[in-house]
C-alpha cells in the first residue's frame, strides 16, 4: 500500500512487525481472502490458556516499579452480537446533529432513522477497518472541511449557547440568589464570668467535701460586676430606700457606678442599706397581701455578684427533684415529672405547703449550711449583713431575727440551700429516689407521690419531722393527703385523673381570675383619647406570657373563656370611647375586627401537651379505631 508523503502513517520501511501484519491482513481482506489477523501471534497468545512470560518494563515515571504487559483478548463475535452497542457510543441513529453529553461530540448524518444494535448486522458479519489512522473512524483528519467528511462523526466540539443579555434577550428581572452552603457554626465563646462559673462548678462536682476559701477577690472583679449589673438592669426593679432607680444610675454613669462599688469592696468599706418593705396582692386572692423587701440598686448589684460566684458551688450539690429558681430548670420540667409518675401508677398525693417560708428561715442554721461550701469569711459576712439588714416599713425600722427578704436577689438561692437538706433525704444525686415515694419541689411548694396510702402517710410523717429539724412551720390548713381521682393543685394547675383515663390538667380558677383582673386593669388605664392599637400593644406581652405558661395542659376550653373576656373588655372600652350602645359595639368591633384586623393576641389553638399527656395512636397502642360517627378507640 502506497502512502503519500504528507501522510502521518509511517512507511513500510519504518513500520514495526505488528503494523506490517495489520497491512497484510487488510490487503487480504480487500482481495476477498481469509482474514489472517486471527492467526497473528498476538491473538494466538491471547487465546492460549497460559500466557508467555514477559519481561517487565522499567518506567521512567515510577522508578523502581515494573508493570508486566497485558495482552489484549481476541474479539468474540458472539459477545459482540449479544452486546450490540456501536463503537461510536450511539445506540440509536437518526438525527442530523446528535450531541453526546459525556464528550460534547456531534454526530452528522441524514435525518432519517438508521438501524442500530442487532438490526445493523443482520445477515452479515461485523466488519472492522484496520486502516484507521489519525482522526476518528475512517482515517479522516479532524482538520478537513465539513463538506469532505461525509456522514461520519464531526470533530470534537462543545457548543455553548448564548443566554440572557449576550443573546440579545430582554432581562427577566432579578436573578434568584445562589444557594449558600451551610456555614459551620463557630464554637460558643463564653465571657469571663461564665468561664469562672463553669470552672467552679467542675471543681465542686469533683470534690463534694471541699470548702472554697478564696471567693471575695472574684466578687470584686470588674467583669463579674459588669455581668451582675447587666442582669440587675434587665430585671428593671424598683428603687430602694434611697429612691435611686435604674434610669438614674444610667444618667450617673454605669462605669463610674461600678468603679465606686469595686473600690468599696476592695477597701472593705461597703455597708448594707435598709430594705424597703411593700405589700403586694396575692394573685387570685383578693384582700390578701404578700410582704416584699426591695433592696437598693447598689445592694442588688453586689448580691448578684455574690450569687454569680457561689451559685455554681451549690448547684453541684442540688438534687434533680428541685426545679425552683435554678438555672436551666423550668416549671414545665416539674409538671412533666408529675404527669409521668401519675400515669405510672402513683395515685396517692401529699400536697405540702409551708407557712410564711421566707419569713421563718433561721439565720444561724442557714449560715451553717452556707459555710459547708463557702469558707471565705468576707463572703459570709456579706450574707449575714443582708440577712440582718433593717426593714423600713411605714417610717419605722425593724431588725428581723428570722427570715430572708422576699424580693432580694440572693434570697431564692438561700431558700434552695435550706430546703436542700430535705431533698437529700428523698433523692439521690443520680436522680433516683431513695424511697418508694417521689418528691417534686419548686421552691417552697412541693408534692409527694406514692403508690399506696400507707406509703403516703409514712412519707408525710417523715417529712414533718424533717421540717421540725429545720425550724420550719407547716401550714396544716393547706397541706393534705389526697388522690389523683379527687384532684390536687400544683404550680397554678389543677390535676385530676379519673379511673381508667389519662391525667387532665388545666389552669386554676385563681389564675384565670388573676389574668382577667390584669386585663381589666390595663384596658381601663388608657383614656378615651388613646387608640385601640396602643391598648392591644400593651396587652400582647401579658396575654402571651400567661398563655405560654398554661399552654402545656388541657387548657383550650379555658383559653376560649379568656379570649371572650378580653374581647368583651375591649368592646366595653370602645363603647365608652365612642358613646354607642352595647349592641352596636358588639356588632361593629366584633371578632373579625379585633383578632384579624387589629391582630389581638389569640390563645385558642396554642395548646401543646406534655409528653405524659399525649395520647398514643391506636396503631401503636394495640387498639383499633371505632367506626361510624364515634371515632373513639375501642378494645
Amino acid at each position: 500500500m502506497t502512502r503519500s508523503p504528507d501522510s502521518l502513517v509511517p512507511s513500510a520501511t519504518g513500520q514495526l512487525a505488528a503494523e506490517k501484519r495489520d497491512d497484510k491482513a487488510l490487503n487480504c481482506w480487500l482481495g476477498g481472502k481469509a482474514n489472517l489477523r486471527a492467526a497473528t501471534q498476538v491473538n494466538a497468545v491471547s487465546a492460549s490458556s497460559t500466557p508467555p512470560a514477559i519481561m517487565p518494563i522499567q518506567l521512567d515515571l515510577f522508578p523502581g516499579r515494573a508493570y508486566p504487559l497485558e495482552a489484549k483478548p481476541a474479539t468474540d463475535r458472539n459477545a459482540a452480537r449479544v452486546n450490540p452497542a456501536r463503537r461510536d457510543g450511539v445506540q440509536g441513529g437518526g438525527t442530523q446533529r446528535q450531541r453526546i453529553s459525556t464528550t460534547g461530540e456531534t454526530l452528522l448524518g441524514p435525518a432519517e432513522a438508521t438501524p442500530a444494535g442487532r438490526e445493523a448486522y443482520k445477515g452479515e458479519t461485523r466488519k472492522r477497518g484496520n486502516d484507521v489512522g489519525q482522526g476518528v473512524r475512517g482515517g479522516r483528519n479532524t482538520c478537513e472541511p465539513r463538506e469532505n467528511r461525509g456522514e461520519e462523526r464531526a470533530a470534537t466540539s462543545i457548543h455553548r449557547p448564548k443566554l440572557g443579555k449576550a443573546a440579545g434577550m430582554p432581562p427577566r428581572g432579578k436573578a434568584p440568589p445562589r444557594p449558600h452552603r451551610a456555614k459551620r457554626k463557630a464554637p460558643a465563646r463564653f465571657d469571663n464570668a461564665r468561664k469562672l462559673q463553669r470552672t467552679l462548678y467542675r471543681v465542686a462536682k469533683q470534690q463534694p467535701e471541699r470548702r472554697f476559701t478564696l471567693l471575695y477577690d472574684k466578687v470584686c472583679r470588674q467583669d463579674i460586676l459588669q455581668e451582675a449589673w447587666r442582669r440587675v438592669k434587665s430585671n428593671k426593679g424598683a428603687a430602694g430606700v434611697d429612691d435611686v432607680d435604674i434610669d438614674e444610675v444610667r444618667e450617673y454613669g454605669e462605669a463610674r457606678f461600678l468603679g465606686e462599688i469595686e473600690q468599696e469592696l476592695r477597701n472593705v468599706s461597703y455597708r448594707v442599706s435598709l430594705v424597703r418593705r411593700v405589700h403586694i396582692e396575692k394573685p387570685g386572692q383578693p384582700g390578701k397581701t404578700r410582704p416584699l423587701g426591695i433592696p437598693t440598686v447598689k445592694d442588688r448589684t453586689i448580691q448578684m455578684a455574690v450569687k454569680l460566684v457561689i451559685e455554681p458551688l451549690f448547684e453541684a450539690d442540688f438534687m434533680p427533684c428541685s426545679f425552683g429558681f435554678r438555672p436551666e430548670k423550668t416549671p414545665r420540667m416539674a409538671l412533666s415529672i408529675i404527669a409521668e409518675k401519675t400515669q405510672a401508677g402513683y395515685t396517692h398525693v401529699v400536697d405540702v405547703d409551708l407557712k410564711s417560708y421566707f419569713d421563718t428561715i433561721s439565720h444561724e442554721l442557714l449560715l451553717e449550711l452556707v459555710e459547708r461550701r463557702v469558707g471565705d469569711v468576707q463572703v459570709v459576712r456579706l450574707i449575714r449583713a443582708w440577712l440582718k439588714a433593717g426593714v423600713l416599713e411605714d417610717g419605722r425600722v425593724t431588725h428581723p431575727v428570722r427570715g430572708s427578704p422576699q424580693g432580694g436577689v440572693i434570697s431564692p438561692l438561700l431558700s434552695n440551700i435550706m430546703l436542700h437538706e430535705v431533698d437529700r433525704q428523698w433523692c439521690r444525686g443520680d436522680g433516683t429516689m431513695s424511697h418508694a415515694v417521689v418528691l417534686v419541689r419548686y421552691a417552697d411548694d412541693m408534692v409527694l407521690l406514692a403508690r399506696t396510702e400507707v406509703e403516703a402517710r409514712e412519707a408525710w410523717e417523715r417529712l414533718q419531722s424533717q421540717f421540725a429539724a429545720l425550724r420550719l412551720v407547716v401550714n396544716q390548713e393547706k397541706s393534705r393527703l389526697t388522690t389523683v381521682e379527687e384532684g390536687f393543685a400544683f404550680l397554678g394547675f389543677e390535676f385530676r385523673k379519673p379511673p381508667r383515663r389519662m391525667l387532665y390538667m388545666w389552669p386554676r380558677k385563681k389564675a384565670c381570675q388573676h389574668i382577667r383582673n390584669r386585663v381589666r386593669e390595663v384596658v381601663r388605664s388608657f383614656p378615651s383619647s388613646a387608640s385601640i392599637g396602643e391598648v392591644i400593644r400593651k396587652l400582647h406581652p401579658i396575654l402571651n406570657g400567661w398563655c405560654t405558661y398554661f399552654r402545656v395542659g388541657n387548657s383550650n376550653r379555658v383559653f376560649h373563656e379568656i379570649d371572650w373576656a378580653v374581647q368583651s373588655e375591649l368592646q366595653l372600652w370602645l363603647r365608652r370611647k365612642h358613646r354607642c350602645s352595647w349592641r352596636a359595639a358588639r356588632k361593629h368591633w366584633n371578632y373579625e375586627f379585633l383578632y384579624k384586623r387589629c391582630r389581638l393576641y389569640r390563645m385558642v389553638g396554642k395548646v401543646s401537651h406534655l409528653p405524659g399527656l399525649r395520647r398514643t395512636p391506636p396503631e401503636e397502642d394495640g387498639r383499633r379505631a371505632g367506626c361510624g360517627k364515634s371515632a373513639r378507640p375501642v378494645r
